[in-house]
């Protein structure tokens, strides 16, 4: 079961790359380039969307969220930003952008602080991608392999010890990789938070219309969904407050 799993996993991190503009959309990609280089963010924007009908990836969620800002569209824009991070969660230009359209909405929303282990943490996990720990896991299993192999074979103690010991080291470093992969794969693809596309949301303390406002939301916000009851959504904003909202007042990242 857990080789399967594996092979699952390799396959739809391969997807992943195979997701890349190519073809088609790799030449509306290109007009979408330059189109923006132009000034026309319009047409660069029908072009970069053209693409992302087929493909995904950084760079066509960048391309969209700079589009979309350069037309003052900002909901859209940080939706856009926010899923570039998925592929990219430390690539300083999309932080800045998205921190200037953040600057532009009207919540202020006070974020609980990142220390510095947990941002290098978050960096190390997600940067690389499924698909590059996916491969490390590969390698290090066919590591395991050989080493355990010389291990069998050898005659030598010395070889052996180098064997045995060599091959636990790769096999422990096979499985911390796959879950690495496992839990880059979940980041990447998991909604697990969404953007605010509503003007105005009277976040209520329970899932019913008659239920009390506990805060207001306005477009551009970003939320974490923790759970949902029919058509409602329970949310939490960066601050900590929680509450319910109609998910049709979501867009999710």
């Amino acid at each position: 079961m857990r080789i399967l799993a594996f092979i699952l996993l390799f396959f739809s991190s391969v997807s992943v790359l195979l997701a890349q503009p190519s073809g088609n959309a790799l030449r509306e990609f290109e007009l979408g380039t330059e189109t923006y280089r132009e000034g026309n963010y319009e047409s660069a924007l029908e072009h970069f969307q053209k693409a992302a009908e087929q493909a995904g990836g950084f760079a066509l969620e960048y391309n969209l969220a700079n589009s979309f800002f350069k037309l003052n569209q900002i909901p859209e824009c940080i939706l856009h930003y926010e899923r570039a991070l998925k592929y990219e969660p430390s690539n300083e230009d999309a932080l800045y952008n998205l921190q200037l359209a953040n600057d532009l909405i009207v919540d202020r929303i006070e974020t609980l602080p990142r220390s510095k282990l947990n941002r290098w943490w978050r960096s190390f996990r997600f940067g690389m991608g499924p698909s590059a720990w996916t491969w490390l896991s590969i390698v290090f299993s066919l590591g395991c392999a050989a080493l355990f192999f010389l291990f069998y074979v050898s005659n030598g103690i010395g070889w052996k010890r180098f064997g045995f010991f060599g091959g636990i080291i790769f096999l422990i470093a096979t499985g911390l990789t796959y879950g690495l992969a496992q839990s880059a794969y979940a980041f990447r693809t998991a909604s697990k938070s969404a953007i605010v596309f509503t003007d105005k949301v009277d976040v209520k303390s329970e899932p019913r219309d008659q239920a009390i406002q506990v805060f207001v939301l306005h477009t551009g916000s970003k939320v974490s969904l923790l759970g949902e009851e029919g058509e409602w959504v329970e949310i939490e904003i960066a601050s900590g407050s929680r509450g319910w909202m109609l998910r049709t007042d979501l867009n999710e990242i």
